[in-house]
């Protein structure tokens, strides 16, 4: 975005992910620590995103509600929200799935929680080590948003949904959305009225 000449605000509840973040774009973007459940006002801008599972790591509607209440505060009169969750699917696959990768010398282990076949609005969880660890690096607990789930919050919110598209790994963006087909649903909004 900053190569295409475009002003940039960006936060994470992670600082060391805003370091990691700072070092790719150097001074030219604004960035804080934030929660997306309480998100402060930074401005109003014309495209909020949350892409690539931030949404998927809140634990309930409550929480996604908050967050997009916030995003909806921080967009221009004009301005769209873009955000993604993942299906159904992806719950149902990678996050119940075994995944061992050796490079280097090195093994890093994912191991999905979930079950094939779990309902709904499911919590799942998956575990990622690095070589023999006795304990995981990280614990990723991830909700599942069904979409009616997800319009609701985003009608509470005071937003219109403009659409909904699902993707799958190759990234183009279809319609309608199915949760057995597509791997993510994004969703495109602006404030109502």
């Amino acid at each position: 975005m900053l190569s295409r000449g475009w002003r940039v605000t960006g936060c994470d509840i992670s600082a060391s992910m805003l370091a990691l973040a700072r070092g790719k774009a150097g001074e030219g973007a604004e960035l804080s620590v934030a929660d997306m459940r309480e998100l402060p006002f930074f401005g109003g801008f014309d495209l909020v995103w949350a892409l690539d599972d931030a949404v998927n790591y809140l634990l309930d509607a409550d929480e996604l509600a908050q967050a997009l209440s916030g995003m909806r505060r921080n967009l221009a009169p004009t301005g769209l929200l873009l955000f993604d969750v993942n299906t159904l699917l992806a719950y149902r696959t990678f996050f119940a799935e075994t995944e061992l990768i050796e490079r280097g010398g090195r093994r890093l282990l994912w191991q999905g929680q979930a079950a094939p076949d779990m309902p709904p609005g499911s919590i799942c969880e998956a575990h990622l080590s690095v070589d023999d660890a006795s304990e995981p690096l990280a614990t990723h607990r991830q909700r599942h948003f069904p979409e009616a789930e997800a319009l609701e919050a985003l009608d509470g919110a005071g937003l219109q949904c403009l659409d909904v598209f699902g993707i799958t790994y190759d990234g183009i963006p279809r319609r309608p959305l199915d949760e057995a087909v597509h791997t993510k649903a994004i969703y495109i909004a602006r404030a109502a009225g």
